[in-house]
């Protein structure tokens, strides 16, 4: 009884009506709600002075306006005409944006889906003005409705898929433990959520951010961390700004409070962080455990507590120090912050849409009433990673903290069908000989394809994978993988609130113009609406702010100087920025891991400029360096060279001399890698041209090196030490073994500070780059 059909849109969810009781304390309406195909409401007249029971045929007289989040018509969004100009009204389709099944697939709006979410939480709201939930009643409809689906009982015109069914359910579940109005008002003045994103911006702090020195710096040293460098708006002359009044509403609007230095905190249960007490619950995996209870310092390592504690606060953050033993950590707090950010801009979207149903039902007027919770588009969430495996690992840690033991993974065989480590791999596994460092087991271990792309919707017990991208909360994309697709479309990225980068060193080593290219089309504006409300886009948003309120978290396990300056000038959140800064002690030098007796010889070359350096340090190789192993006795000389535009550059330098020479790198294949290989091992090159990707990705063990050479230093410090103990006697030409003249060059400028600091320690690099003397020579091993 007062059930309606389901509209024919696919974003609509099925319609629960009141059941047959007594309306005594419940209200003076016969029938909560009753929608017809169209999607009409109708609604029972009431009396002003007594309950009167209508007749079933009569109608109410006024009609009540469509809520705003499903609004789609042209009187509701007339006060916004003006913005709706900036939308293309083109006729193209659709691009779907995911794999061949969504391509059947309607890609409806966040609002209508929210809206569907909010139906059925609003039939248990009671109507006599309480906002709270009653579960008694929502569990009697969910056993009702489990009831009817089991006798067939279909009212939709369209039969959905089994996925889209569960997922439905999940969100008619959600509604529950929906928070109430007063819950919201209380955590709205110490919740680091609405601190940054209910609040508009001021216009000294606007003007602040986009002058061309936005920040100023000053350090702090904390326990895990270490030194940091924290960024925080610098100080302007603020004038007593008038707070202007909201569009619709009678209220005032609180602007944002620009970063202040971050205070670490101990003894504070997590709960009281603003984490939703679910991602509590299943982050304490010991037994018996009260997580409303447990600290921060009881759940989370002291890395990563101190880490989210930044992260919660919406700072951007810059942590160069990643590695294999604790990346599983840093993913846990990423994940965890991101997912507690989706949630809680999901329960702000169903309270409002529950509170704008409960008006209309009550027969209150919503002219005044107005609720910005949404971007432009619903993407909230973006996660670069470089290869599946990663992808793999994030889903898995998202699932973990999010579903409890009865939740589930919609296309989760399929997700791991394509993502997960192929047979051929694991039979190479079992047949390999060679052994591999632990770092490069770590990252290349699984499935390694860079080009992936994939949407993940969340609800509250369901974490729906190969959701089309504008209908996902969450984003996972490798920059190969996200690039395709944005020469069409690149709508998906102009409300991303959260951007994380994983394993950015690894993203240098592929390519870094993929990255630039996606920050490129951050927060752009759109081509089309994507069925978007703009009463209900945050005025921010609506003014191009975005940028302003996003958050940065980056995290690479080496000190990049391309990573460092998109950190800065990329990102301007008004939250402030912190970059972890820490002096290379003398114990964690790389330099000290070489084994063999080897003269170690660094050459510092003048530079005036960045830009100048590649120039410079071609004719300072070619003129001072190169010509000393023309000599017989500098044969066997392997030239290591980072980038592949040197190796280019001095591959064509070397045919124009007429060298004897080889060349491998990360193209070569593998029948002429082995024949350059084998020539170099018996003498027949003289030289051999190797590049550091060819290095990152195979990791060989080059036989037969009698004199190294760095025509840059290493992006990654620990390939130094490996490069340098190929040099001993098991790895030699017989007629080159026991004669100990073996030497190391390596040619160095000023803008390879980072990368001698972690070779040799900051202390040390400090004095080589103001020292007079061009050349500072080590010696390493012996006895």
């Amino acid at each position: 009884m007062g059930r309606g059909r389901r509209g024919s849109k696919r974003g609509n969810f099925k319609n629960h009506g009141s059941r047959n009781s007594s309306s005594r304390g419940r209200g003076n309406f016969k029938n909560k709600r009753k929608f017809n195909r169209d999607g009409d409401r109708k609604k029972d007249a009431e009396s002003d002075n007594k309950r009167q029971k209508l007749q079933p045929e009569k109608e109410s007289e006024p009609l009540v306006e469509e809520s705003s989040s499903s609004s789609e018509s042209e009187e509701e969004v007339k006060p916004y005409t003006q913005l709706l100009s900036m939308f293309k009204s083109g006729n193209r389709a659709q691009q779907v944006l995911t794999s061949d099944e969504e391509e059947s697939e309607d890609v409806g709006s966040e609002d209508k889906s929210e809206e569907a979410d909010s139906r059925s939480e609003g039939d248990s709201v009671s109507e006599s003005g309480d906002e709270g939930m009653d579960e008694d009643d929502i569990e009697d409809e969910d056993d009702e409705e489990e009831e009817r689906d089991l006798l067939g009982v279909q009212e939709a015109d369209e039969v959905e898929e089994d996925h889209e069914e569960l997922d439905e359910e999940e969100h008619e579940d959600e509604t529950e433990e929906e928070p109430s109005g007063d819950e919201e008002e209380m955590g709205s003045s110490t919740d680091p959520y609405h601190l940054h994103y209910e609040r508009e911006m001021s216009e000294s702090l606007l003007e602040t951010l986009t002058s061309p020195k936005p920040y100023q710096t000053q350090e702090l040293n904390w326990k895990a961390l270490g030194r940091m460098v924290v960024h925080l708006p610098a100080k302007v002359d603020r004038k007593m700004e008038k707070p202007k009044p909201v569009l619709l509403g009678e209220t005032t609007e609180k602007y944002v409070i620009p970063g202040t230095l971050p205070i670490p905190k101990a003894g504070i249960p997590l709960v009281d962080y603003g984490v939703k007490s679910q991602l509590c619950t299943n982050l304490d995996k010991r037994p018996l455990s009260d997580s409303s209870t447990q600290t921060a310092e009881e759940l989370l390592s002291p890395l990563q507590h101190e880490i989210f504690s930044l992260a919660n606060e919406y700072r951007d953050i810059y942590y160069p120090e990643m590695n294999h033993l604790n990346s599983d950590e840093i993913r846990t707090v990423y994940c965890l912050h991101s997912l507690n950010h989706v949630m809680k801009s999901r329960d702000k979207v169903l309270l409002h849409n529950a509170k704008l149903k409960k008006y209309k039902e009550n027969g209150q007027s919503t002219d005044d009433v107005e609720f910005r919770d949404q971007g432009l588009v619903r993407p909230r969430v973006l996660i670069i990673a470089p290869l599946r495996n990663s992808a793999v690992k994030i889903v898995e840690k998202l699932a973990s903290l999010l579903l409890p033991v009865k939740g589930q993974i919609i296309n989760k065989d399929r997700f791991y069908k394509e993502f997960g480590e192929e047979k051929d791999e694991e039979d190479k596994k079992e047949n390999k000989k060679s052994y591999k460092p632990e770092d490069y087991e770590a990252v290349f271990t699984g499935n390694t394809d860079d080009s992936f792309r994939i949407g993940i919707s969340v609800a509250k017990r369901t974490l729906k994978l190969y959701a089309g991208f504008y209908k996902a909360d969450i984003l996972i994309a490798s920059p190969l993988g996200a690039r395709t697709l944005l020469a069409d479309d690149f709508d998906f990225l102009c409300s991303i609130e959260v951007l994380v980068i994983d394993q950015t060193d690894i993203l240098y080593m592929q390519n870094w113009d993929h990255v630039l290219h996606i920050f490129q089309h951050l927060h752009l504006q759109p081509r089309e609406q994507h069925d978007t409300d703009l009463g209900r886009v945050r005025l921010w948003a609506l003014n191009g702010y975005s940028a302003h309120y996003r958050q940065n978290l980056i995290f690479s396990s080496v000190a990049l100087p391309e990573a460092a300056a998109l950190f800065s000038r990329r990102g301007t959140n008004f939250a402030g920025k912190v970059r972890v800064e820490n002096v290379v002690l003398p114990s964690a030098t790389t330099v000290c891991r070489v084994l063999v007796q080897l003269p170690q010889a660094f050459h510092r070359f003048p530079t005036p400029t960045a830009a100048q350096s590649a120039d410079d340090r071609f004719h300072f190789f070619t003129k001072k360096i190169l010509p000393q192993y023309r000599d017989l006795l500098m044969s066997n000389t392997l030239i290591y060279i980072p980038s592949y535009y040197d190796y280019v550059r001095l591959r064509n330098h070397l045919h124009k001399e007429e060298y004897n020479f080889g060349q491998a790198c990360e193209y070569t294949p593998d029948g002429k890698l082995a024949q350059v290989r084998n020539r170099f091992f018996l003498g027949k090159k003289r030289l051999l041209l190797y590049t550091e990707r060819l290095h990152f990705y195979r990791r060989l063990t080059m036989k037969g090196i009698h004199h190294v050479v760095f025509y840059q230093l290493p992006t990654f410090p620990n390939f130094y030490p490996e490069l340098c103990n190929l040099l001993q006697d098991a790895f030699q030409n017989p007629k080159y073994r026991g004669d100990g003249s073996q030497t190391c060059t390596v040619l160095y400028s000023t803008y390879d500070a980072q990368r001698l600091a972690a070779i040799v320690g900051s202390q040390r690099a400090a004095e080589m780059l103001t020292s007079d003397r061009p050349v500072h020579l080590f010696v390493s091993g012996g006895s």
